[in-house]
């Protein structure tokens, strides 16, 4: 009898489980759509840091031929912004930027910025660098840095 109830219990805990890991491969799909990297290298970017926001095709085309590439993308700036992610200039590689995340709250666009470092010890090219990251953020709405 007991073996009969021991049945269903294992039967519950494995669906839940199951229910959590689809819950999050949403999130990982709801991520994808609110942006897209378009470019990042370790090279080429800005010598001082910062965070641009990108609103018409010209600035578009200004930043890309800052970062030396030609292969500027088609953004419908009606729907879409862009946003470009500087480093600075860093005297080794193994420095990087990226996006962690990018969230709505409170009719804002919050975009978390990631920033990584060699850690000590850890080799890295002895060459200067300048990281960026451009993408693109499926919303017009205001957009803030974390």
């Amino acid at each position: 009898m007991k073996k009969l109830l021991i049945i269903p219990v294992i039967t519950l805990l494995i669906s839940c489980n199951c229910k959590k890991a689809a819950v999050a491969e949403g999130n990982d799909k709801l991520k994808q759509q609110m942006f897209e990297v378009l470019a990042e290298s370790q090279y080429q970017g800005k010598e001082e840091a910062s965070y641009e926001v990108i609103k018409d095709e010209a600035s578009l085309k200004a930043l890309y031929q800052s970062i030396n590439n030609e292969d500027v993308p088609k953004i419908d700036f009606k729907n879409q912004r862009v946003v470009a992610l500087f480093l600075g200039q860093k005297n080794s590689g193994g420095h990087a930027i990226t996006i962690k995340n990018v969230t709505e709250k409170d009719g804002k666009i919050s975009v978390e910025v990631q920033k990584t470092s060699p850690k000590p010890g850890e080799n890295a090219t002895m060459a200067m660098t300048n990281p960026y990251c451009i993408a693109k953020i499926n919303s017009t709405k205001e957009i803030v840095f974390n």
